[in-house]
């Protein structure tokens, strides 16, 4: 870590950091969800497969960065790490699970032609997948974030074009969750449910770890991992001391 990066990670520790986790939570769980179910109420069509799979989670991810972007202008001013990053994506995507989770709920409660059991079963699997989902799709697009905030703080580290394959990578996440969803629409919601969160969310977790530096380390996630230089050793070779007279003797 650079100096600059110290001072920065130093600020955001003492001043803001768990107020902004926590703005990012009620954010997540207001602003977004609601911008977003507006804007699913607008275009209607619930049925429709590109509506459910691939429109809807932009939107929804889309909005969960503007509430990432509030946090950071507002808050921190800078993220001085890829680790903070995803940390503030995650508490917005766990607010949006949060508030989606309820509004799904009270919605599958009111449906009439559906059977109590399989609405208990979607509730409960909603319970279950949404704390894991949202935020693995959103610290995603945090990481993004903090690429575009690192190079608009002139500090050496990846370039712009980088954020992008961040962004795609959250939303890629959550539109296969949702294709999967879609296709197994006729299963049992727990069933599906726990074929998602084998099939898509557990490979995604180890690509997160791997782009925070190998491990996820929650006891200390904020402290950055160690790591290995790659540059050539330059200390200037020491010849070996000439033999002393006693090893001669």
């Amino acid at each position: 870590m650079t100096p600059l990066e110290s001072q920065l990670e130093l600020g955001v520790v003492g001043k803001s950091l768990k107020k902004g986790l926590i703005v990012g939570l009620i954010l997540g769980a207001t602003l977004t969800i609601v911008i977003t179910l507006v804007l699913e109420l607008l275009i209607g069509n619930s049925n429709n497969p590109f509506v459910n799979i691939v429109l809807a989670p932009f939107m929804e991810e889309i909005f969960k960065a503007l509430s990432v972007f509030l946090v950071v202008f507002l808050m921190w001013k800078n993220i001085p790490s890829r680790r903070y990053g995803a940390a503030l994506g995650a508490a917005v995507g766990l607010g949006f699970a949060l508030s989606e989770t309820i509004i799904r709920g009270i919605i599958a409660a009111g449906v009439q032609n559906i059977s109590g059991g399989l609405i208990a079963d979607a509730i409960i699997s909603r319970i279950i997948s949404e704390p894991f989902m949202h935020p693995l799709w959103s610290a995603f697009v945090g990481i993004g974030i903090f690429v575009l905030f690192a190079q608009k703080s002139n500090r050496q580290g990846s370039p712009y074009w980088l954020a992008i394959p961040f962004l795609l990578v959250g939303l890629l996440n959550h539109i296969l969750w949702n294709s999967l969803a879609f296709a197994f629409v006729s299963l049992d919601p727990l069933i599906t449910a726990a074929v998602e969160l084998i099939v898509i969310f557990v490979p995604f977790a180890f690509i997160m770890r791997d782009f925070l530096g190998g491990h996820f380390n929650f006891q200390n996630f904020f402290k950055p991992p160690a790591e290995v230089t790659l540059l050539p050793d330059t200390t200037p070779f020491m010849p070996p001391p000439p033999p002393s007279s006693f090893a001669q003797s």
